[in-house]
């Protein structure tokens, strides 16, 4: 089983690795991938079960999608993860810490389903719905959950209609095995690894609600920026500027 992956040359530059979020797949960076490659070389990868990374493993678990992705990943590079990529970039970097540089995270919650602890999170009864909606009707689930990334934030029309698109293109076969991975609980995670972390967030996300972005800072200790009047996709809706913020980021010269 190998990944679909799609390499980015860009001779000189530093490596930037891209992690997707859950339903959808890698196409879903559109401009700001472009964005980003005049200064990275990038390794965009379809995670398994989604996008055109049709073949996953069984069980479907983070530690399986690791031992993928360390296959496809180049040897040292930083990672962007949006949403449950942001999880498994976080994962990555404490199973591989000297293959990982620096991390972003955009839209992710190390706790996706709230706890009795954690609050900022997708209450148990809405991930529940989708769980059931996924078995009874696919295409119908996973519509509401584009909307659901993009209601009530700055360009939702616009970004519907694009995530639509997507959908209609490229199904995902495995999306009830790879939903299970937003169960996992990686705040220790956060709290532990020494890597430079940028955490970005939207404060009219329905999904990873904005309380996550100060609850990940304090767990962190490391820089959170919250966009104003963005939904789930930063990159899609403030393109320019989070392309100017992550790669102020990733080119500030590592502590010695």
């Amino acid at each position: 089983m190998s990944l679909y992956h799609e390499r980015r040359e860009n001779p000189g530059k530093p490596e930037l690795v891209l992690l997707h979020g859950w339903g959808m797949n890698s196409q879903v960076w559109g401009d700001f991938a472009d964005c980003l490659a005049s200064a990275f070389s990038l390794t965009l990868i379809d995670l398994p079960g989604l996008g055109r990374s049709y073949d996953f493993p069984q069980p479907y678990t983070c530690e399986a999608v690791l031992s993928l992705l360390a296959e496809v990943a180049p040897e040292q590079a930083s990672w962007l993860g949006w949403s449950m990529g942001g999880q498994l970039a976080l994962a990555f970097a404490e199973r591989y810490p000297q293959r990982v540089e620096k991390l972003v995270t955009i839209a992710s919650n190390p706790c996706f389903v709230q706890r009795p602890d954690w609050s900022c999170a997708m209450p148990e009864a809405t991930h529940a719905e989708f769980e059931a909606g996924l078995e009874a009707n696919l295409s119908k689930t996973l519509n509401r959950f584009v909307m659901l990334q993009t209601q009530g934030a700055e360009a939702g029309r616009e970004t519907l209609k694009f995530l639509k698109q997507l959908l209609r293109e490229t199904e995902p076969s495995a999306p009830i095995e790879s939903l299970g991975l937003l169960r996992d609980d990686l705040r220790p995670l956060l709290g532990r690894l020494k890597h430079p972390i940028l955490q970005v967030f939207g404060d009219q996300d329905l999904l990873v609600p904005v309380a996550a972005a100060e609850a990940c800072e304090a767990l962190s200790g490391q820089p959170v920026i919250v966009y104003p009047g963005a939904g789930h996709l930063p990159f899609y809706s403030h393109r320019e500027q989070l392309c100017a913020d992550l790669t102020g980021f990733l080119r500030e010269p590592l502590a010695p």
